[in-house]
């Protein structure tokens, strides 16, 4: 069976020939694998591209995530100080580059001060997208892959992580007490943004959309908040794609424990990265929910980072012994793999869906 259609088969909760990898592999653990510096990565994002795919040939996931291609400022150039390289706009410096990490911002003015600013932020079309070339890269990265590979789409950040970016975390947090109305205009805002993003990497040709929000976790929000500004416009993006034909899944890492029948109701197809670093129990969730959505993640980022590729195969094992059983589970890291994880670590993991996979899936 084909990775394509083996992480098909399990978004529909039916077995595969085996249980797929599809860890979350961002291109700060892709280029730091494949030999790229980060720093290049972020003044040519076609580098982006270039570090996931020579991290899936090196692993042989069965798919991994894309989103749409950034677009550097015409303004934005470097200009080298003290030794050090900045990225800088008409003189103002506005992060410090690295060799292999992201880039150290320097200010982070607040877009929206006051909900008279909500209206200066334009929605940029799925069309726009397209015609700027954004989706270029992705169409490129499907082509390479052919049926080798199940390419997502990231088109996430629907509530918290958007009112974030917008408003500050302190602030953002006391918007949901002090200030709802503003906090649910401006989800509404990032909720629109991600639907075009969605609908021109749709367009684009990609398997299914990556959506969801960090900050939506109940590590940092409670249940109740997340029902109330979260939950609607996870299942306002979800229907959107669906309407599409597209699948759909959540990524909410952290403690996602007592949200699982939320995010289930969103009509998502499955629900990640069951992160063990905020407590999820993975026998837990299959069988709190696995009967709704299929499952996706689940291995200890932290075991990744720092433990042998002996512990990693007795992680992964464990998680496809209580979620794999009779269909509906992907193998995949509790968050992203860390940027320092050992090759050797990942290997592991995808050694292991070879090894104890066949027989939980077939």
């Amino acid at each position: 069976m084909k990775a394509k259609e083996r992480v098909r088969r399990a978004l529909e909760r039916k077995e595969p020939d085996r249980v797929p990898v599809f860890p979350v592999i961002t291109a700060l653990h892709a280029a730091r694998a494949t030999g790229i510096r980060y720093r290049d990565v972020v003044l040519n994002p076609w580098l982006n591209y270039e570090a996931l795919l020579r991290a899936w040939r090196l692993y042989g996931f069965d798919g991994f995530e894309v989103g749409l291609a950034s677009r550097l400022d015409k303004d934005i150039s470097i200009l080298k100080k003290s030794g050090e390289e900045f990225l800088s706009k008409n003189g103002k410096l506005l992060a410090r580059l690295q060799e292999h990490d992201m880039p150290i911002q320097l200010e982070n003015e607040i877009p929206i001060k006051d909900e008279k600013d909500i209206e200066k932020i334009r929605i940029k079309t799925w069309k726009e997208y397209i015609q700027d070339g954004q989706a270029e890269p992705v169409k490129k990265v499907l082509e390479e892959v052919g049926e080798d590979a199940f390419i997502a789409g990231t088109a996430a950040s629907q509530s918290m992580n958007f009112l974030v970016s917008m408003r500050g975390s302190q602030q953002a947090l006391l918007d949901l007490i002090d200030n709802p109305e503003l906090a649910h205009k401006i989800m509404e805002l990032g909720t629109e943004i991600s639907i075009q993003i969605g609908y021109a990497l749709i367009e684009a040709g990609v398997d299914a959309i990556y959506i969801g929000d960090a900050w939506a976790s109940s590590t940092i929000i409670s249940p109740g908040q997340y029902k109330e500004f979260c939950f609607p416009y996870h299942k306002k993006a979800t229907e959107a794609f669906h309407k599409k034909g597209t699948p759909v899944y959540l990524h909410i890492c952290g403690n996602s424990m007592p949200i699982l029948e939320y995010m289930a109701e969103t009509g998502v197809d499955a629900i990640e990265p069951l992160d063990p670093l905020g407590g999820v129990d993975i026998a837990e969730v299959k069988r709190r929910v696995g009967n709704k959505v299929c499952l996706k993640g689940g291995v200890n980022t932290l075991t990744l980072l720092r433990g042998t590729p002996e512990d990693v195969m007795e992680e992964a094992k464990h998680c496809i012994e209580s979620a794999g059983r009779g269909g509906g589970y992907i193998l995949g890291s509790g968050d992203d793999i860390p940027t320092d994880a050992p090759v050797e670590n990942v290997k592991a993991m995808v050694e292991a869906a070879k090894i104890y996979g066949r027989y939980i899936g077939g």
